[in-house]
C-alpha cells in the first residue's frame, strides 16, 4: 500500500491514517457524551440505550447501503459467527449502559475519567495474550492510573461515600470492562465488514430492550427534546463513532489508537468545566491528570500490531 507523502518516514500509509482520523472522530464524540447525555438524562439508560442503537442500526444500514462493494469500503467480511457476534453485542450494550448508569449516579467527571482507565487495561489484556507477561511500564501506569482513581473519589470517601456514588464509580468500571471485551472482539476477528455493524446494532436493541423491561420503568410517551436526544446518541457517539472506532481498532497502529482514547475524559472534562457542570478542584484536577498519566505512561514502548 503506498505512502502518505510527508510522513512515509513514520511508517504510516493511507489506511492507517484514515483508520487514525476515524479514531479521531470518535473520540471527539465520546468526549461530548456527558452533555448530550444530560439533555435527555430523564430516560433510564437502558432504555436509551436500546432507542440509540435501533438509529444507530437504522443509520448504519443505509450508509452500508451506498457503499460499493469492491471500492476499498470493506463492505462484505467473513461471516460473524453466532457466538461471536453475541460477544460484541453484549458487551456494546454493557460498555453503553453501564456509562449511563454511572452518570446518572455520580459526577460525571469523575466517572468518565474512572471509565477511561480501560486503554490501560486492554494494552495489558493483549500483551498478556500476546507476550503471556505484562512489562514493567504498564504495571507501573496502572499503579498511578488506579491511584488517580483514588484521589478523583477522595471527595467522596472524606465526607463519607454514598451508595449512590459507589454505584456509580462501580458502574463506570464495568463500562471500562465492557470497552476492554468490545475491543478485544473485534481485534481477533480483523475482517468484519461493515455489513455486520447494522445487525450487531440491532442485536442490542433487543438485548437492551429486554433489559429495560425486566429492570426499568419505561418513559413514555417520550417529548421530542429527548426522542431527539437518543437518536443523537445513537446516530453519533454510538453508531457512526463505533464503525469508526472498530475502523481504528482493526487496520490503525495498536498503539497510537490506544493512546487517543484518553483523550475522551479529558475533552469531556474541559466540557464540563467550561459550561459550569464540574468545579475545577484539585481532586478533578490531580486526579485526571493522574490516571491520564498514568495510562499514556502504561502505553509507552509498545511497537507493531499486538494480537
Amino acid at each position: 500500500m503506498r505512502r502518505l507523502a510527508g510522513i512515509g518516514q513514520m511508517g504510516v500509509n493511507v489506511r492507517e491514517l484514515q483508520a487514525i482520523l476515524g479514531a479521531v472522530f470518535a473520540v471527539v464524540l465520546w468526549g461530548a457524551l456527558p452533555l448530550i447525555r444530560e439533555l435527555g438524562s430523564a430516560v433510564p439508560p437502558l432504555q436509551t440505550t436500546a432507542i440509540a442503537l435501533i438509529c444507530a442500526s437504522v443509520v448504519e444500514t443505509l450508509r452500508v447501503a451506498m457503499l460499493k462493494p469492491g471500492a476499498g469500503h470493506g463492505v462484505r467480511g467473513a461471516p460473524l459467527g453466532l457466538r461471536h457476534g453475541a460477544v460484541l453485542s453484549f458487551s456494546l450494550v454493557g460498555a453503553i449502559a453501564f456509562y449511563f448508569l454511572g452518570l446518572g449516579q455520580a459526577p460525571a467527571t469523575q466517572v468518565t475519567l474512572i471509565t477511561y482507565i480501560w486503554p490501560l487495561i486492554f494494552v495489558a489484556a493483549m500483551e498478556i495474550q500476546a507476550e503471556g507477561r505484562l512489562r514493567p511500564m504498564v504495571i507501573g501506569g496502572a499503579l498511578i492510573a488506579f491511584a488517580g482513581a483514588g484521589i478523583l473519589i477522595g471527595r467522596d470517601l472524606t465526607t463519607g461515600l454514598s451508595l449512590t456514588h459507589a454505584l456509580g464509580y462501580a458502574a463506570g468500571i464495568a463500562s471500562g470492562c465492557s470497552w476492554v471485551i468490545y475491543s478485544m472482539a473485534l481485534r481477533r476477528r480483523e475482517n468484519i465488514g461493515q455489513e455486520a455493524f447494522p445487525k450487531l446494532f440491532a442485536a442490542g436493541a433487543v438485548i437492551a430492550a429486554v433489559l429495560h423491561l425486566g429492570t426499568e420503568a419505561t418513559v413514555w410517551p417520550l417529548g421530542l427534546k429527548a426522542l431527539a436526544v437518543c437518536a443523537l446518541i445513537g446516530v453519533g457517539p454510538y453508531g457512526l463513532a463505533f464503525i469508526a472506532w472498530a475502523d481504528g481498532v482493526r487496520n490503525g497502529p495498536p498503539r497510537l489508537v490506544g493512546n487517543l482514547a484518553y483523550g475522551v475524559p479529558v475533552i469531556t472534562a474541559l466540557l464540563l468545566i467550561a459550561v459550569g457542570m464540574t468545579e475545577p478542584t484539585w481532586h478533578v484536577l490531580v486526579g485526571g491528570a493522574a490516571v491520564v498519566a498514568g495510562v499514556a505512561f502504561g502505553n509507552q514502548g509498545r511497537s507493531g500490531k499486538t494480537a
